[in-house]
């Protein structure tokens, strides 16, 4: 039993050291290399995916196979003497972490699978030659939409953008997987930001596809409600309105239940446009419901119409539904 302990602990400690092995902390940057990836946003980025992958793949793989490739690569990017060998090394080092096909078939219309619901990406490949290709991509969260464009070229297999159009410094990374996906990559946070306003992102998995591969939304894969038998009851209570409250899901956010009767409280919005398209839902798990949404503007003036569901008929609205349509009183 204690040998099995020992064991475990050495295994964590294992990956304890290794996961972050390769990360620069700037705060301590003590060599001309690692001075010259604090100094530069894109080596910065660079550096944050290649740790990134390199934990992911030391989950899926063998440790001690990893680790030894990734510490001779550390030594071939310490060797550097310029940011664009640096460049050249971080490329190289994600390629080998993803183990990128020597050929792959890029050109199509490919969709991010990976997104959440009310927010997508597609991005059109064209023109490929032996090292470079074109990207022309839509970007949107609720309301918030983004087009970028831009020529990629192949490092390693692996394909960087790093003049888009208006871009302002943005960087997307293309890395092929073996699967015949592609992950995406961004500084979402940092240069790209300026393209993708409203906490938008490019980043994601994208499969090729001519239309949205993702399965149809419903509140219980939305995580609105825990149980089948839940999203059963409140579909059946909706009727042919149902869709309306998954269509306004697009940011969630647990709420306090005011009514102190142990329900679940859960607020739905499109991002950018909160104010006009937004629902809310409650629940016991007994299966008692009330559920309230706006309803399309008007041009009238007023403040927005809100329509009420519930299993509960003749009782008094609840404290919690009264409070939230009191904020679109103006």
């Amino acid at each position: 039993m204690m040998k099995l302990a020992l064991n475990v602990f050495l295994l964590v400690a294992f990956f304890g050291c290794t996961s972050s092995a390769l990360a620069i902390d700037c705060a301590r940057s003590a060599s001309i290399v690692e001075n010259t990836i604090c100094d530069s946003p894109q080596l910065s980025w660079l550096d944050a995916v290649l740790n990134d992958t390199y934990r992911n793949v030391m989950k899926l793989s063998e440790p001690a196979s990893v680790n030894q490739e990734m510490q001779q690569w550390q030594a071939s990017r310490d060797a550097c003497a310029s940011s664009s060998c640096l460049r050249w090394a971080y490329l190289q080092g994600i390629g080998q972490l993803y183990n990128v096909p020597e050929k792959f078939n890029w050109d199509g219309e490919w969709w991010n699978r990976s997104a959440v619901h009310g927010d997508g990406g597609k991005i059109i490949l064209s023109h490929t030659t032996k090292w470079a290709f074109n990207f022309d991509a839509q970007v949107w969260r609720g309301t918030y939409k983004s087009n970028l464009r831009g020529d990629v070229k192949m490092f390693y297999g692996t394909g960087l953008a790093d003049n888009i159009a208006w871009g302002a410094g943005c960087t997307v990374l293309f890395i092929p997987r073996t699967d015949g996906q592609i992950d995406v990559r961004s500084d979402s946070n940092g240069s790209c930001k300026l393209l993708m306003r409203g906490g938008m992102s490019i980043d994601g998995t994208y499969v090729r596809s001519q239309s949205d591969p993702r399965p149809a939304a419903t509140l219980l894969s939305l995580g609105v409600f825990p149980t089948k038998a839940l999203d059963d009851r409140f579909r059946q209570l909706a009727g042919k309105d149902y869709q309306q409250f998954v269509d306004v899901a697009n940011n969630l956010v647990y709420s306090a239940d005011l009514d102190s009767m142990g329900a679940t409280v859960v607020t739905l919005s499109v991002k950018g446009a909160a104010s006009r398209r937004a629902a809310i839902i409650m629940f016991t798990q007994d299966g008692k419901m009330w559920a309230m949404r706006l309803l399309p503007d008007r041009d009238n003036g007023n403040a927005p119409e809100t329509q009420l569901i519930t299993s509960e008929k003749g009782t008094t609205l609840p404290k919690t539904l009264a409070e939230w349509r009191s904020l679109f009183d103006y």
